[in-house]
């Protein structure tokens, strides 16, 4: 349990350094150059073969990478925003309801239909997101596309993790993800210099701070999976990041959710739960 409390930790650390980028007036697409190139280096660091940095099938690789480094920072661009417009509380749950697109591409393109109880949480978070959003107007999100863009973003960015695993997995894994980092890193530093900003120690610092439990979440919930089932870690790693974010950002922040957020957030987590459930 201690590598699955320290994800959830990691993570937290991570949605709370950028909350405090983005409402100090900091630079969003500085800060992602810091965090993509953190994410580049220690993804070398992990690789065994440091000397050999074309695998097999490498431009396959290179060039689903670069698709994905893409989509690392178009979700993230939105996470920021959101965390911003909708606080951290609906950004996280809504960045956790991504895994809805692999699941339900997964069943259509791979014949892995859901059982009864993930149907349920499929169910529960389709109604949950409707149940969100047709309240009076002062109930619903602020920023309800942003929200919309985390889920699919977030859903492709997993999505296409599980492709690669399926068709090119092993240790090319490692190079994918080094790959990604990188793409996103040239992608960050792109944008950067086209809003002519400028780069403080603040979004430096933050920059790393965010790109070191980016890295680390991914290997402690490797290292979880190793220890406890499946059916343990990805359920309580949903669920525990919701409620830690919410319970934070309620305690230290003082800012509340509308009672139908709260609700609809609760289902989701409930759904999340059952979606993750394997039998």
């Amino acid at each position: 349990m201690i590598f699955l409390a320290a994800a959830i930790g990691a993570n937290v650390c991570m949605t709370f350094l950028m909350k405090y980028s983005e409402t100090h007036q900091g630079n969003r697409y500085a800060l992602n150059i810091w965090n993509y190139l953190t994410g580049t280096i220690v993804s070398f660091l992990l690789l065994k073969d440091k000397s050999r940095l074309i695998v097999r099938d490498g431009g396959v690789t290179l060039g689903l990478a670069a698709f994905n480094g893409i989509l690392f920072v178009a979700a993230l661009v939105m996470i920021q925003k959101s965390i911003l417009r909708n606080g951290a509380p609906l950004t996280t749950t809504f960045n956790r309801l991504g895994i809805l697109i692999p699941t339900v591409f997964s069943a259509v393109l791979f014949g892995e239909i859901p059982e009864g109880v993930q149907v349920l949480g499929l169910l529960l978070c389709v109604f949950a997101i409707i149940y969100m959003n047709t309240g009076k107007e002062e109930e619903r999100p602020a920023f309800a596309a942003g929200l919309l863009l985390i889920f699919i973003l977030g859903g492709m960015v997993d999505f296409m993790s599980k492709i690669y695993s399926r068709y090119f997995g092993g240790e090319n894994q490692k190079y994918f993800v080094l790959y990604t980092f990188l793409s996103a890193c040239i992608v960050s530093t792109v944008m950067f210099f086209r809003q002519k900003q400028k780069m403080r120690l603040q979004d430096v610092l933050i920059g790393i701070g965010v790109g070191i439990p980016n890295q680390l979440t991914t290997l402690f919930i490797l290292w979880a999976s190793m220890k406890l089932p499946a059916y343990i870690v990805y359920p309580t790693y949903s669920a525990g990041l919701i409620l830690l974010v919410n319970i934070i950002n309620f305690v230290v922040f003082r800012e509340k959710l509308s009672r139908r957020q709260y609700a609809a957030t609760g289902l989701i987590g409930a759904g999340l739960i059952c979606i993750n459930i394997i039998g």
